[in-house]
Protein backbone atom coordinates (compact mmCIF):
# COMPACT_ATOMS: atom_id res chain seq x y z
CA UNK A 1 0.00 0.00 0.00
CA UNK A 2 1.31 3.46 -0.93
CA UNK A 3 1.85 5.76 2.02
CA UNK A 4 0.06 9.11 1.96
CA UNK A 5 2.11 12.13 2.97
CA UNK A 6 1.12 15.70 3.81
CA UNK A 7 1.16 18.12 0.90
CA UNK A 8 4.35 19.90 -0.11
CA UNK A 9 2.48 23.20 0.34
CA UNK A 10 1.68 22.46 3.99
CA UNK A 11 5.31 21.59 4.68
CA UNK A 12 6.54 24.75 2.94
CA UNK A 13 4.04 26.79 4.97
CA UNK A 14 5.33 25.19 8.17
CA UNK A 15 8.97 25.93 7.33
CA UNK A 16 8.21 29.54 6.43
CA UNK A 17 6.24 30.08 9.66
CA UNK A 18 9.06 28.46 11.63
CA UNK A 19 11.58 30.78 9.96
CA UNK A 20 9.75 34.07 10.56
CA UNK A 21 7.94 33.15 13.79
CA UNK A 22 4.57 34.38 12.55
CA UNK A 23 1.67 32.91 10.59
CA UNK A 24 0.75 36.36 9.25
CA UNK A 25 4.25 37.08 7.96
CA UNK A 26 4.50 33.61 6.45
CA UNK A 27 1.15 34.11 4.73
CA UNK A 28 2.27 37.42 3.18
CA UNK A 29 5.54 35.97 1.92
CA UNK A 30 3.78 32.96 0.39
CA UNK A 31 0.92 35.08 -1.02
CA UNK A 32 -1.64 33.20 1.09
CA UNK A 33 -4.23 34.23 3.65
CA UNK A 34 -3.64 33.82 7.39
CA UNK A 35 -6.45 31.25 7.55
CA UNK A 36 -4.88 29.24 4.69
CA UNK A 37 -1.53 29.06 6.50
CA UNK A 38 -3.26 28.10 9.74
CA UNK A 39 -5.26 25.37 8.01
CA UNK A 40 -2.20 23.89 6.29
CA UNK A 41 -0.20 23.77 9.51
CA UNK A 42 -3.18 22.36 11.42
CA UNK A 43 -3.48 19.56 8.86
CA UNK A 44 0.25 18.86 9.27
CA UNK A 45 -0.12 18.70 13.07
CA UNK A 46 -3.09 16.34 12.68
CA UNK A 47 -1.00 14.06 10.48
CA UNK A 48 1.97 14.08 12.89
CA UNK A 49 -0.24 13.80 15.97
CA UNK A 50 1.23 16.58 18.09
CA UNK A 51 1.57 20.39 18.03
CA UNK A 52 4.45 21.92 16.11
CA UNK A 53 3.98 25.47 17.42
CA UNK A 54 3.16 26.99 20.82
CA UNK A 55 1.86 30.51 21.48
CA UNK A 56 4.38 32.67 23.35
CA UNK A 57 2.96 36.12 24.05
CA UNK A 58 1.90 37.52 20.70
CA UNK A 59 4.19 35.26 18.69
CA UNK A 60 4.53 31.59 17.90
CA UNK A 61 7.46 29.37 18.84
CA UNK A 62 8.41 25.89 17.75
CA UNK A 63 7.75 23.05 20.15
CA UNK A 64 10.48 20.43 20.62
CA UNK A 65 8.72 18.27 18.03
CA UNK A 66 8.48 21.28 15.70
CA UNK A 67 12.19 22.01 16.02
CA UNK A 68 13.13 18.41 15.24
CA UNK A 69 10.73 18.29 12.30
CA UNK A 70 11.97 21.60 10.86
CA UNK A 71 15.60 20.47 11.00
CA UNK A 72 14.84 17.21 9.20
CA UNK A 73 12.27 18.60 6.77
CA UNK A 74 14.48 21.37 5.42
CA UNK A 75 17.10 18.88 4.22
CA UNK A 76 14.38 16.66 2.77
CA UNK A 77 12.85 19.43 0.67
CA UNK A 78 16.30 20.43 -0.57
CA UNK A 79 16.81 16.85 -1.76
CA UNK A 80 13.47 16.94 -3.57
CA UNK A 81 14.56 20.18 -5.29
CA UNK A 82 17.83 18.54 -6.37
CA UNK A 83 15.98 15.49 -7.70
CA UNK A 84 13.64 17.66 -9.77
CA UNK A 85 16.42 19.90 -11.11
CA UNK A 86 18.43 16.82 -12.12
CA UNK A 87 15.86 15.78 -14.71
CA UNK A 88 13.81 18.92 -15.40
CA UNK A 89 14.28 20.28 -18.89
CA UNK A 90 16.92 17.79 -19.94
CA UNK A 91 16.78 14.37 -21.63
CA UNK A 92 17.63 11.54 -19.27
CA UNK A 93 20.69 9.69 -20.55
CA UNK A 94 21.88 6.23 -19.50
CA UNK A 95 22.88 6.04 -15.85
CA UNK A 96 23.97 3.55 -13.19
CA UNK A 97 23.64 3.86 -9.43
CA UNK A 98 26.42 2.03 -7.60
CA UNK A 99 26.48 1.26 -3.88
CA UNK A 100 30.08 0.85 -2.66
CA UNK A 101 30.97 -0.82 0.64
CA UNK A 102 32.14 1.93 3.05
CA UNK A 103 35.51 0.26 3.67
CA UNK A 104 36.17 -0.02 -0.07
CA UNK A 105 35.08 3.60 -0.52
CA UNK A 106 37.61 4.76 2.08
CA UNK A 107 40.46 2.51 1.05
CA UNK A 108 40.46 1.67 -2.67
CA UNK A 109 37.60 3.01 -4.76
CA UNK A 110 38.08 6.82 -5.02
CA UNK A 111 41.43 6.73 -6.82
CA UNK A 112 39.96 4.28 -9.39
CA UNK A 113 36.86 6.39 -10.03
CA UNK A 114 38.35 8.33 -12.99
CA UNK A 115 39.18 5.07 -14.79
CA UNK A 116 35.71 3.70 -14.04
CA UNK A 117 33.95 6.80 -15.38
CA UNK A 118 36.12 6.82 -18.51
CA UNK A 119 35.34 3.16 -19.19
CA UNK A 120 31.60 3.78 -18.90
CA UNK A 121 31.86 6.05 -21.97
CA UNK A 122 29.10 8.56 -21.32
CA UNK A 123 26.99 6.58 -18.86
CA UNK A 124 26.27 8.77 -15.82
CA UNK A 125 27.42 7.20 -12.56
CA UNK A 126 25.89 7.91 -9.15
CA UNK A 127 27.94 6.48 -6.27
CA UNK A 128 26.40 5.74 -2.89
CA UNK A 129 28.12 4.39 0.20
CA UNK A 130 25.41 3.31 2.61
CA UNK A 131 26.44 1.74 5.92
CA UNK A 132 26.10 -2.00 6.30
CA UNK A 133 23.14 -1.47 8.60
CA UNK A 134 21.36 1.12 6.42
CA UNK A 135 21.77 -0.16 2.88
CA UNK A 136 19.56 1.01 0.06
CA UNK A 137 17.37 -1.72 -1.37
CA UNK A 138 17.89 -2.72 -4.98
CA UNK A 139 14.88 -0.74 -6.08
CA UNK A 140 17.25 2.25 -5.71
CA UNK A 141 20.54 0.61 -6.77
CA UNK A 142 21.68 -0.98 -10.04
CA UNK A 143 24.88 -2.52 -8.71
CA UNK A 144 26.52 -2.99 -5.32
CA UNK A 145 30.05 -3.85 -4.21
CA UNK A 146 29.79 -5.63 -0.87
CA UNK A 147 31.93 -7.82 1.32
CA UNK A 148 30.40 -11.12 2.38
CA UNK A 149 30.44 -14.89 2.16
CA UNK A 150 28.64 -15.13 -1.18
CA UNK A 151 25.25 -16.07 0.24
CA UNK A 152 23.18 -13.48 -1.59
CA UNK A 153 19.48 -14.14 -2.12
CA UNK A 154 17.23 -12.73 -4.81
CA UNK A 155 20.02 -11.09 -6.85
CA UNK A 156 22.72 -12.13 -9.29
CA UNK A 157 26.30 -11.85 -8.09
CA UNK A 158 29.89 -12.56 -8.95
CA UNK A 159 33.01 -12.86 -6.83
CA UNK A 160 35.22 -9.87 -7.67
CA UNK A 161 38.33 -11.26 -5.99
CA UNK A 162 39.73 -13.74 -3.53
CA UNK A 163 41.81 -11.83 -1.00
CA UNK A 164 44.53 -12.63 1.52
CA UNK A 165 45.48 -11.39 4.98
CA UNK A 166 49.01 -10.58 6.11
CA UNK A 167 50.58 -8.99 9.17
CA UNK A 168 51.64 -5.45 8.26
CA UNK A 169 53.08 -2.34 9.88
CA UNK A 170 54.83 0.89 8.95
CA UNK A 171 58.60 1.08 8.39
CA UNK A 172 58.68 3.81 11.04
CA UNK A 173 57.30 1.40 13.65
CA UNK A 174 59.94 -1.20 12.77
CA UNK A 175 62.68 1.42 13.00
CA UNK A 176 61.51 2.54 16.46
CA UNK A 177 61.71 -1.05 17.66
CA UNK A 178 65.06 -1.74 15.96
CA UNK A 179 63.63 -4.54 13.81
CA UNK A 180 64.46 -5.51 10.22
CA UNK A 181 62.40 -7.58 7.81
CA UNK A 182 61.38 -10.32 7.68
CA UNK A 183 60.13 -10.71 11.24
CA UNK A 184 59.59 -14.02 12.95
CA UNK A 185 56.04 -14.55 14.28
CA UNK A 186 57.45 -14.10 17.78
CA UNK A 187 58.91 -10.72 16.83
CA UNK A 188 55.55 -9.61 15.41
CA UNK A 189 53.99 -10.26 18.82
CA UNK A 190 56.52 -7.96 20.49
CA UNK A 191 55.04 -5.00 18.58
CA UNK A 192 51.98 -3.06 19.73
CA UNK A 193 49.09 -4.81 18.00
CA UNK A 194 45.96 -3.40 16.38
CA UNK A 195 42.81 -5.49 16.10
CA UNK A 196 39.73 -5.48 13.89
CA UNK A 197 36.31 -6.35 15.30
CA UNK A 198 35.58 -8.91 12.56
CA UNK A 199 38.97 -10.59 12.62
CA UNK A 200 40.94 -12.68 15.09
CA UNK A 201 44.68 -13.12 15.32
CA UNK A 202 44.24 -16.83 16.15
CA UNK A 203 44.20 -18.26 12.57
CA UNK A 204 47.37 -16.30 11.76
CA UNK A 205 49.04 -17.52 14.96
CA UNK A 206 48.12 -21.13 14.21
CA UNK A 207 49.39 -20.77 10.63
CA UNK A 208 52.64 -19.45 12.15
CA UNK A 209 53.00 -22.45 14.44
CA UNK A 210 52.23 -20.48 17.61
CA UNK A 211 49.57 -21.23 20.25
CA UNK A 212 46.10 -20.04 19.23
CA UNK A 213 45.63 -17.56 22.07
CA UNK A 214 44.26 -14.12 21.18
CA UNK A 215 46.96 -11.52 22.00
CA UNK A 216 46.27 -8.17 23.61
CA UNK A 217 45.58 -5.27 21.23
CA UNK A 218 46.30 -1.66 22.09
CA UNK A 219 43.25 -0.69 20.00
CA UNK A 220 40.50 -2.50 18.08
CA UNK A 221 38.88 -0.84 15.05
CA UNK A 222 35.56 -1.70 13.41
CA UNK A 223 36.57 -0.45 9.96
CA UNK A 224 39.18 -2.27 7.87
CA UNK A 225 40.15 0.84 5.92
CA UNK A 226 40.59 2.66 9.23
CA UNK A 227 42.85 -0.16 10.36
CA UNK A 228 45.07 0.33 7.30
CA UNK A 229 45.27 4.06 8.03
CA UNK A 230 46.21 3.36 11.65
CA UNK A 231 48.93 0.94 10.51
CA UNK A 232 50.32 3.62 8.21
CA UNK A 233 50.48 6.09 11.09
CA UNK A 234 52.97 3.85 12.88
CA UNK A 235 50.61 3.08 15.73
CA UNK A 236 51.01 -0.69 15.62
CA UNK A 237 50.99 -3.90 13.59
CA UNK A 238 47.83 -5.60 12.35
CA UNK A 239 46.31 -8.08 9.92
CA UNK A 240 45.37 -6.25 6.72
CA UNK A 241 43.54 -7.44 3.65
CA UNK A 242 45.51 -7.22 0.40
CA UNK A 243 43.08 -5.11 -1.65
CA UNK A 244 42.50 -2.46 1.00
CA UNK A 245 46.19 -2.31 1.88
CA UNK A 246 47.48 -2.26 -1.72
CA UNK A 247 47.82 1.50 -2.13
CA UNK A 248 49.49 1.96 1.26
CA UNK A 249 51.95 -0.81 0.39
CA UNK A 250 52.74 0.65 -3.02
CA UNK A 251 53.38 4.06 -1.46
CA UNK A 252 55.63 2.53 1.22
CA UNK A 253 53.42 3.53 4.14
CA UNK A 254 53.10 -0.08 5.30
CA UNK A 255 54.98 -3.29 4.58
CA UNK A 256 54.23 -7.01 5.12
CA UNK A 257 56.19 -8.26 8.10
CA UNK A 258 56.86 -11.76 6.69
CA UNK A 259 55.57 -14.21 4.07
CA UNK A 260 52.77 -15.70 6.18
CA UNK A 261 49.42 -15.10 4.46
CA UNK A 262 45.92 -16.41 5.02
CA UNK A 263 43.12 -16.72 2.46
CA UNK A 264 40.03 -14.73 3.39
CA UNK A 265 36.53 -16.19 3.41
CA UNK A 266 34.84 -12.78 3.61
CA UNK A 267 35.43 -11.44 0.12
CA UNK A 268 34.31 -8.73 -2.29
CA UNK A 269 31.28 -9.42 -4.49
CA UNK A 270 29.37 -7.48 -7.11
CA UNK A 271 25.58 -7.83 -6.83
CA UNK A 272 22.79 -6.65 -9.10
CA UNK A 273 19.07 -7.27 -9.74
CA UNK A 274 18.68 -10.01 -12.34
CA UNK A 275 16.87 -7.73 -14.77
CA UNK A 276 19.83 -5.27 -14.73
CA UNK A 277 22.49 -7.81 -15.78
CA UNK A 278 23.16 -6.45 -19.28
CA UNK A 279 23.05 -2.84 -18.07
CA UNK A 280 25.71 -3.28 -15.36
CA UNK A 281 27.94 -5.81 -17.15
CA UNK A 282 30.46 -3.18 -18.45
CA UNK A 283 30.81 -1.68 -14.96
CA UNK A 284 31.29 -5.11 -13.36
CA UNK A 285 33.94 -5.90 -15.95
CA UNK A 286 35.98 -2.71 -15.46
CA UNK A 287 35.84 -2.95 -11.64
CA UNK A 288 36.97 -6.59 -11.77
CA UNK A 289 39.86 -5.64 -14.07
CA UNK A 290 40.96 -2.81 -11.79
CA UNK A 291 40.85 -5.09 -8.74
CA UNK A 292 42.87 -7.77 -10.56
CA UNK A 293 45.43 -5.15 -11.60
CA UNK A 294 45.68 -3.94 -8.00
CA UNK A 295 46.40 -7.41 -6.67
CA UNK A 296 48.73 -8.50 -9.49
Amino acid sequence: MLKRYPSIQSMQAFLQAAKVGSFSSAARQLSLTHSAISQQIRSLEDYIGQPLFARVGGRIALTDAGTLFANQLSAGLEQIDRAISTVKGRPAGPSITLDVDPELMQGWFPSRLPAIVEALDGVSLTVLSASRYDRFTFEHVDLALRYGYGEWEGVDSTLVCHDRLAAMASPALLARHGLTLPLTPEQVLTLPLLGYTKRSWIPWLEESGLPGVEPDNIAVLDNAAGLVAALGSGMGAGLARGLLAADARREGRIVPLNDIELPTHYNLYALWPRERAAHVAPLVRVISELVARTLA
